[in-house]
């Protein structure tokens, strides 16, 4: 049963399914003029698919920005846990194309089926536009990225971030919500997805706002997070305690007393980090993990996982869980292959993880880290990870929660197939 939701992004325009011809598609494209609909449809003629694939998902991904920059950069760069974006940054520039995606599924512009065909569409692109590419994109990939393109962005003459987001936005910031409020009541009973991004939005007002809206932002957070905090993932865990560490170094008092009190509900004090080594390691796996979903990320990636690996062997518990996604998605690599320079660096790293860490990843993270979990819903990727814990002797795991135990014994034991339909569940258990 699917747990309730706070709000849901459109599911953008409705294209029949099949309708694969691209003057009929190109038709769809509400906020697209006749001179740019004909420019796609006579690139397309001339076989330019390149050309007019990259045409609607350039127009595709400027529309997206624009409607999240509406919220303000400064609010985007909390959400992202990204320090160098503020106000006078440019979203352009500040935002990739597939972190784009991810943020404007977390905030409604777009429904999850929406987010995976514009994912799908972004690894088309950035694949055949890479350095890596030994061929053209063909007019099958290409339609693939203008139907997805004009189906759930360029379709709408007007696309915002959903109302729903919005209100409920508006009534975290701006009041001090009750326990018996029906949207209480839907905040502890919404899935993980939900539960991250109240929180980011209460810690981006505590860390930034004043007065009123701080105030019932720390009401909000210390009315929920008892409820909530079991159900948080480990890495949400760790945003709260940094977030407390920030505010107290900062010398904001009464931002610094309301999370301490929020912490101490939950005795969470186990995840403020002792000291700011951590903050290095989490921006220099971020970086790794941004480079891997941008275009030419087999060329980019070396430089990136070297710049990591070379702040030390011993990662800070804070930064486990980026360390551990980041060099994960450089090991697996996407549906094209890997980097053959950052791999060995991915699996050296990965190899020196302790056995106890490991244990802990699958333990309390693998079921709540939405990025490794979609790249196991492919087996070939299933299999690689299989022989990685052979490998490595990491292959005797007990006493896992029921959920982590089953995928965990999947892979282990190279049922791939299973292992990618407990992964897909769990991945759309996050989402829904």
């Amino acid at each position: 049963m699917s747990k309730l939701q706070l709000w849901q992004g459109p599911d953008g325009v409705v294209i029949p399914s099949d309708v694969n011809d691209t003057n009929q598609i190109v038709s769809y494209a509400n906020s697209l003029t006749e001179k740019q609909k004909n420019q796609i449809v006579a690139a397309f003629q001339i076989k330019a698919y390149d050309m007019a694939s990259e045409y609607a998902w350039k127009k595709d991904m400027v529309k997206l920005k624009e409607t999240l920059a509406t919220l303000g950069m400064k609010f985007i760069g909390e959400m992202l846990g990204r320090a160098d974006i503020d106000e006078y940054s440019n979203i352009d520039t500040a935002l990739t194309d597939y972190s784009t995606i991810e943020l404007a599924e977390q905030l409604g512009v777009v429904s999850t089926t929406a987010a995976l065909k514009l994912r799908q569409a972004n690894e088309l692109i950035t694949h055949f536009f890479s350095k890596e590419a030994t061929e053209e994109i063909d007019n099958i990939s290409a339609i693939q990225v203008i139907k997805s393109s004009i189906q759930y962005i360029l379709g709408e003459s007007d696309i915002s971030i959903a109302i729903e987001f919005s209100n409920f936005r508006d009534r975290l910031l701006g009041e001090t919500l009750q326990m018996k409020d029906p949207q209480v009541e839907q905040v502890i009973n919404s899935p993980l997805f939900y539960l991250r991004t109240v929180t980011s939005i209460l810690l981006s007002s505590v860390k930034n706002d004043k007065g009123a809206r701080l105030e019932h932002s720390l009401a909000n957070l210390n009315l929920l997070i008892t409820s909530i905090w079991d159900n948080l993932g480990e890495n949400d865990k760790w945003n709260i305690g940094t977030a407390y560490r920030d505010v107290t170094a900062a010398g904001n008092t009464t931002a610094s007393a309301g999370l301490k009190n929020a912490l101490l509900k939950v005795g969470g004090f186990d995840f403020v980090p002792e000291n700011l080594r951590s903050v290095t390691f989490k921006k220099a796996a971020r970086e790794l993990l941004q480079t891997h979903f941008e275009m030419n990320n087999f060329y980019n990636e070396p430089l990136a996982i070297r710049k990591l690996a070379n702040l030390g062997s011993t990662i800070p518990s804070p930064a486990l869980i980026d360390c551990i996604q980041a060099y994960m998605v450089v090991f697996l690599g996407n549906s094209y292959g890997v980097s053959r320079a950052a791999y060995p660096i991915a699996l050296e790293k990965l190899s020196e993880i302790s056995r106890e860490r490991w244990f802990y990843y699958f333990e309390k993270v693998i079921t709540t880290d939405s990025v490794v979990l979609a790249k196991l819903t492919y087996s070939g990727k299933v299999n690689k990870f299989s022989d990685f814990l052979h490998n490595n002797s990491l292959i005797d795991f007990a006493g896992l929660p029921k959920d982590n135990q089953l995928l965990y014994d999947a892979i282990v034991n190279r049922k791939d197939k299973k292992a990618v339909a407990i992964s897909m569940t769990l991945y759309n258990r996050i989402k829904q």
